[in-house]
């Protein structure tokens, strides 16, 4: 199946979703993805935190996970290994946000892309709970959840956002 273009939501159904969806995010950011990461989405006024603060430096992905699903926090990540719904069900997961490395999303101003790509998706804790986002590029995101997985092309500048109907 082809590429369909993706309809922008009515002013009533985004309602509908900020009553359905409430609580603003909260982010845990990973080694991989670096403090700075922390300090752009702490400059969007999210609750934002790096693994360190929580005394997790060198620990193994699955206490990031843990710690992520104790606090409600959303877990930003470089770490592909995040993808494997194996190790991480989504039944336990406040969300993970996979900036794949190699991406676009590794400089700058692609990290930046994918971040404000992200929470435009969802800016509300409960709607990233049991989904994990991952960024092969600024422009394409597979969100996989418990209804199944679902691949979008947003790109650049003005143009209509895009899903994948398989």
């Amino acid at each position: 199946m082809p590429w369909k273009e993706l309809n922008t939501p009515s002013d009533k159904e985004e309602r509908a979703l900020d009553l359905q969806y409430r609580g603003k995010a909260r982010f845990i950011v990973d080694e991989s993805a670096g403090v700075e990461v922390a300090r752009i989405l702490q400059r969007f006024g999210y609750n934002a935190k790096f693994v360190g603060e929580f005394g997790l430096c060198g620990h193994s992905d699955e206490d990031i996970f843990a710690a992520a699903w104790k606090d409600k926090r959303i877990l930003v990540t470089h770490d592909s290994d995040f993808l494997d719904n194996r190790r991480f069900p989504l039944h336990r997961n406040a969300g993970i946000i996979v900036i794949r490395p190699g991406s676009s999303g590794r400089d700058n101003e692609g990290l930046f892309a994918c971040l404000s790509k992200a929470i435009a998706f969802g800016s509300h804790a409960s709607w990233f709970r049991g989904r994990t986002l991952e960024f092969v590029s600024c422009e394409l995101i597979t969100i996989v959840g418990r209804g199944g997985r679902y691949r979008y092309l947003w790109p650049e500048g003005n143009a209509q956002a895009m899903i994948w109907e398989d």
